[in-house]
């Protein structure tokens, strides 16, 4: 009889076993589908994408970095260190989201960098994933690139409220914001151009100080008054096929078109 009541004991345990056992099964894996559908930035439609900024450097004058998000969940990374004698670091691979669907982790290591993801930004966090703090804060934030504003090819037609012409046989005054590298290239009317540009969000643009050939020509006010409002810029409206740069609320500084190439 006691063998019998011994058996029924053990068959009880191992019943109550498995259904401790399912529930916590049950109960990971409704946690697991309410992060999956959970309003957050891995659901979003449109956190893939290509993001961009100029992160501190404790050596150098900025590292330049570029992360292209995929919806197939990869990245590519690409980060240069200004102003030094280096070809810089790329990397490429699987990107993992945290539980809450809101931070990235990109690379590997002891502090693999980790990202949270906003709208049209990521920041950047420290290793443990605590966001950066202090004076230099607003530098750890890339910001994703407008695709109405880059890789097109934008001709001016107004500085300061005056019409552009290009005169006869003349060159147009133009300029194209690259993708890769936050490059930007152009023609001031009479010399080509090159520089870099910063994007921060809230249409916020910086451009570097533009390196240029030193060809002279006829009229070269169009040129010199091209480059102030490169220099003074610090944000852009794009609207349709128009893109004005402005500084703060003031009246645009220049005004761009968009022309397509047949």
């Amino acid at each position: 009889m006691k063998k019998k009541l011994f058996v029924c004991g053990i068959s009880a345990l191992m019943i109550g076993m498995i259904s401790c056992n399912s529930q916590q099964k049950s109960t990971k894996s409704s946690d697991t589908e309410a992060a999956a559908t959970a309003d957050n930035s891995q659901n979003s439609p449109d956190w893939d994408g290509f993001y961009s900024g100029i992160l501190p450097c404790a050596d150098c004058v900025g590292i330049q970095t570029s992360i292209e998000l995929l919806k197939d969940g990869t990245f590519n990374l690409k980060q240069v260190y200004l102003e030094k004698d280096s070809a810089g670091f790329d990397s490429s691979g699987k990107l993992t989201w945290d539980q809450e669907g809101n931070t990235i982790t990109i690379g590997e290591g002891e502090c693999p960098m980790k990202l949270r993801v906003g709208e049209n930004a990521l920041t950047m966090l420290d290793c443990e994933g605590n966001e950066i703090t202090g004076e230099l804060a607003d530098y750890y934030i890339l910001a994703k690139a407008d695709p109405d504003l880059v890789e097109k090819y934008w001709k001016l037609t107004e500085l300061s409220g005056e019409a552009v012409v290009t005169p006869e046989g003349g060159k147009e005054a133009r300029l194209i914001l690259k993708k890769e590298g936050n490059a930007v290239n152009g023609n001031g009317g009479c010399n080509s151009f090159r520089g870099t540009y910063t994007l921060k969000p809230g249409n916020r643009i910086n451009f570097s100080k533009m390196a240029s050939t030193l060809m002279m020509c006829a009229n070269m006010d169009t040129e010199t008054k091209m480059f102030q409002a490169l220099e003074t810029a610090d944000n852009y409206v794009v609207n349709g096929d128009t893109l004005a740069l402005n500084n703060a609320e003031m009246a645009p500084l220049a005004r761009f078109e968009a022309v397509y190439m047949e």
